[in-house]
Protein backbone atom coordinates (compact mmCIF):
# COMPACT_ATOMS: atom_id res chain seq x y z
CA UNK A 1 0.00 0.00 0.00
CA UNK A 2 1.48 3.18 -1.00
CA UNK A 3 0.80 6.02 1.92
CA UNK A 4 1.63 9.39 1.10
CA UNK A 5 1.52 12.97 2.30
CA UNK A 6 1.00 14.47 -1.08
CA UNK A 7 -2.56 14.60 -2.84
CA UNK A 8 -1.21 12.20 -5.84
CA UNK A 9 0.98 9.12 -6.41
CA UNK A 10 3.64 10.31 -8.76
CA UNK A 11 3.47 8.14 -11.89
CA UNK A 12 -0.15 6.67 -10.94
CA UNK A 13 -3.58 7.79 -11.71
CA UNK A 14 -6.25 8.01 -9.09
CA UNK A 15 -9.43 6.34 -10.45
CA UNK A 16 -11.62 6.63 -7.40
CA UNK A 17 -11.46 8.38 -4.21
CA UNK A 18 -12.81 5.62 -2.06
CA UNK A 19 -13.73 7.65 1.71
CA UNK A 20 -11.36 9.11 4.29
CA UNK A 21 -9.57 6.77 6.50
CA UNK A 22 -8.51 7.42 10.43
CA UNK A 23 -7.70 5.93 13.16
CA UNK A 24 -7.06 7.46 16.72
CA UNK A 25 -4.80 5.48 19.55
CA UNK A 26 -3.87 6.41 23.58
CA UNK A 27 -0.36 6.44 23.54
CA UNK A 28 1.34 5.93 26.95
CA UNK A 29 4.41 8.51 26.34
CA UNK A 30 6.76 8.12 29.42
CA UNK A 31 9.13 11.25 31.26
CA UNK A 32 11.84 10.24 29.80
CA UNK A 33 13.80 11.16 25.96
CA UNK A 34 13.75 7.24 25.42
CA UNK A 35 10.04 7.01 27.03
CA UNK A 36 8.92 9.14 24.57
CA UNK A 37 10.34 7.78 21.38
CA UNK A 38 8.74 4.21 22.49
CA UNK A 39 5.41 5.35 23.07
CA UNK A 40 5.24 7.37 20.01
CA UNK A 41 6.70 4.68 18.11
CA UNK A 42 5.03 2.10 19.46
CA UNK A 43 1.93 4.29 18.99
CA UNK A 44 2.58 5.03 16.02
CA UNK A 45 2.44 1.43 15.15
CA UNK A 46 -0.96 0.63 16.65
CA UNK A 47 -2.59 3.32 14.31
CA UNK A 48 -0.72 2.62 11.37
CA UNK A 49 -1.86 -0.91 11.64
CA UNK A 50 -5.62 0.11 12.05
CA UNK A 51 -5.27 3.06 9.00
CA UNK A 52 -3.82 0.17 6.31
CA UNK A 53 -6.88 -2.29 7.81
CA UNK A 54 -9.48 0.30 7.19
CA UNK A 55 -7.88 1.30 3.79
CA UNK A 56 -7.27 -2.73 3.04
CA UNK A 57 -11.36 -3.29 3.78
CA UNK A 58 -12.18 -0.81 1.28
CA UNK A 59 -10.16 -2.11 -1.30
CA UNK A 60 -7.87 0.90 -1.85
CA UNK A 61 -4.39 0.77 -3.67
CA UNK A 62 -2.67 3.68 -1.85
CA UNK A 63 -3.51 6.76 1.34
CA UNK A 64 -2.79 10.18 -0.46
CA UNK A 65 -3.30 13.29 1.72
CA UNK A 66 -1.75 11.61 4.70
CA UNK A 67 -1.52 13.49 8.12
CA UNK A 68 -0.38 12.52 11.90
CA UNK A 69 -1.34 14.42 14.15
CA UNK A 70 -0.35 14.33 18.25
CA UNK A 71 -2.99 15.46 21.17
CA UNK A 72 -1.98 16.18 24.86
CA UNK A 73 -4.50 15.93 27.64
CA UNK A 74 -4.09 17.59 30.57
CA UNK A 75 -3.60 14.51 31.99
CA UNK A 76 -0.75 12.17 31.00
CA UNK A 77 -2.84 10.71 27.90
CA UNK A 78 -1.99 11.24 24.48
CA UNK A 79 -3.81 10.94 21.34
CA UNK A 80 -2.07 9.93 18.43
CA UNK A 81 -4.25 10.66 15.04
CA UNK A 82 -3.82 9.66 11.37
CA UNK A 83 -5.96 10.45 8.62
CA UNK A 84 -6.09 9.81 4.65
CA UNK A 85 -7.87 9.63 1.88
CA UNK A 86 -8.40 5.83 0.81
CA UNK A 87 -8.02 5.28 -3.53
CA UNK A 88 -7.76 3.44 -5.83
CA UNK A 89 -5.08 3.86 -8.69
CA UNK A 90 -4.93 2.87 -12.33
Amino acid sequence: MIITTTPTVEGKQISSYLGIVSSCVLASIGATKKGVDRGWHTGMDEAMAQLLEYATQMKADAIVGFKADAYHSSGMADYLYLTGTAVKLS
